[in-house]
């Protein structure tokens, strides 16, 4: 009994730690959706220390292009794609994470 409580306060603290970072995410694709770019770069460098994400390195390199700073852009697209090789851009609203971990 006491291995199945330790079991599932383990279980519960690792998704806590799964969820606890895709806060940030959820407000980059906000703020990308408004089309305000720059506080969506905001949220997407903190959300990629993180998280890796290849979607979310595009995005960041999609929102400094749209904000002039091509150099960034360039170096975070590189980043997508070398993470990615395959990574195929859809829009914003069918991406995989904002489907499956932001559901109400």
């Amino acid at each position: 009994m006491r291995i199945f409580i330790l079991g599932l306060i383990a279980l519960f603290l690792m998704s806590s730690l799964v969820f606890a970072d895709t806060g940030g995410f959820k407000d980059a694709l906000s703020f990308y959706k408004k089309g305000d770019f720059k506080k969506a770069a905001k949220y997407l460098k903190e959300y990629v220390e993180k998280n890796p994400d290849p979607y979310a390195y595009y995005l960041l390199g999609y929102a400094s292009y749209k904000m002039k700073n091509y150099s960034e852009s360039i170096k975070y697209f590189k980043e997508a794609y070398t993470l990615n090789p395959n990574l195929s851009p859809v829009p914003v609203k069918r991406h995989r994470n904002n489907e499956r971990n932001f559901k109400k």
